[in-house]
């Protein structure tokens, strides 16, 4: 990685390409994250990316992903077109998780690196890798046009409630060859080739319903099977491989009546279908274990979210990383997550991506901070990987 010294002088020339030093990223990060977009509610940077993709000279689409999410906006597709003969696609979501009710979004400047309050979340999670975006597609524009790919960006929403934007998005339509994905909060230089496969898991439990004061033995308490069903429930991390956990529930009501009915809603994660399996067949087994000697039932329904990936190291997208990381003193290594994002949904749907680390910090609350000499070191890299793209595939 480049030295802390250096990192945060001006603009340093990429090829033929000038770009944002990092706190000219830092200032772009800013503006992004000012803009209010929680999952559902990114109308208005939905409008902002597209009037800034335009002023690049890209061609914009917005698909009707607004009605399948329920949400303000579908997502946004800019295309930059180049002479190159490759379509690259730059993935990136803009939204994020909810905000903290009644507190005002505001962010904290500390030299390269941008900070929430302390009371609101920041947000970098994934405007950082929309920031990321936005500057590629700027230095492409830069580039003349035999010079360069074209490049497609692909900004999605509803990426915290379930991947819901990308799972609407035509990826056939891209007609790209490969992508980059930028929301990896991991370290730069870690390049996330594998991730997990995941299912939604809903437990409804089933007791019966009788007066609690007048006839208690005659019912099946819902309430009781069910905290046997959370305490048999294989919670966390039960191996390398394998993680699940229950979210919520739900159930009772008065007092005087023995409830009849709970809904545990739960997930499991796993590297490979394989290991899914046995990892839902171990919480089915024991939620039946659990609940039959009490005389209660449980029902169980799966759904899978998504599905995982696992991109070999020789995959186009990893093959121009590892070429071209050495030049900014980077030493790439290609980890697995058991984390989901858009790149899962990506490679389910035949496009080889990889997901890059942009290093976010505390993701998802009201200490989240990023440092923009890491967005700046990345699109650097990523400018060289983009253009030497013809060479090294031909």
């Amino acid at each position: 990685m480049t030295a802390p010294d250096d990192r945060h002088r001006g603009p340093r020339p990429v090829g033929v390409v000038r770009g944002r030093d990092a706190i000219q990223m830092r200032d772009l990060l800013a503006e992004l994250c000012l803009v209010l977009s929680p999952s559902r509610s990114e109308r208005a940077i939905a409008d902002d990316l597209v009037r800034r993709f335009e002023a690049l000279g890209a061609s914009v689409f917005e698909d009707d992903a607004a009605v399948t999410t329920d949400g303000t906006a579908g997502n946004v597709i800019a295309v930059l077109p180049g002479g190159l003969p490759r379509r690259i696609a730059l993935a990136a979501h803009m939204d994020t998780v909810p905000l903290v009710e009644g507190e005002p979004l505001d962010v904290v400047r500390d030299g390269s690196k941008l900070r929430s309050t302390g009371n609101q979340i920041l947000g970098a999670d994934d405007k950082a890798g929309v920031a990321i975006v936005l500057e590629l597609v700027e230095r492409m524009s830069l580039v003349p046009h035999p010079d360069r790919p074209t490049v497609v960006a692909v900004i999605t929403v509803c990426e915290e409630i379930g991947l819901v934007g990308a799972r609407h998005l035509d990826v056939a339509a891209l007609d790209s060859d490969f992508g980059f994905s930028f929301d990896g909060e991991v370290p730069v230089g870690e390049l996330i080739t594998r991730a997990v496969y995941k299912e939604a898991v809903t437990l409804t439990v089933r007791g019966r319903r009788s007066h609690a004061a007048l006839e208690p033995e005659l019912g099946i308490h819902a309430i009781h099977a069910a905290a046997e069903v959370v305490r048999t429930f294989p919670l966390g991390r039960t191996g390398p491989d394998l993680v699940a956990n229950i979210g919520s529930i739900r159930g009772g009501g008065s007092t005087n009546v023995v409830p009849d009915l709970v809904t545990l809603e739960a997930e499991a994660r796993a590297f490979s279908p394989e290991r899914l399996e046995e990892l839902l067949s171990t919480i089915e087994h024991a939620a039946r274990a659990a609940t039959g000697p009490l005389g209660a039932s449980v029902d169980i329904a799966r759904r899978r979210l998504y599905d995982g990936y696992d991109l070999p190291d020789t995959a186009e997208p990893c093959r121009l990383l590892a070429a071209t990381a050495p030049s900014h003193g980077i030493r790439p290594r290609f980890v697995a997550s058991i984390g989901g994002s858009d790149t899962n949904i990506l490679n389910q749907k035949g496009l080889p991506t990889v997901n890059v680390g942009v290093n976010m910090h505390d993701i998802h609350s009201v200490a989240e901070w990023i440092d923009a000499a890491d967005l700046a070191l990345v699109a650097d890299w990523l400018t060289d990987a983009l253009l030497v793209s013809h060479d090294l595939s031909s």
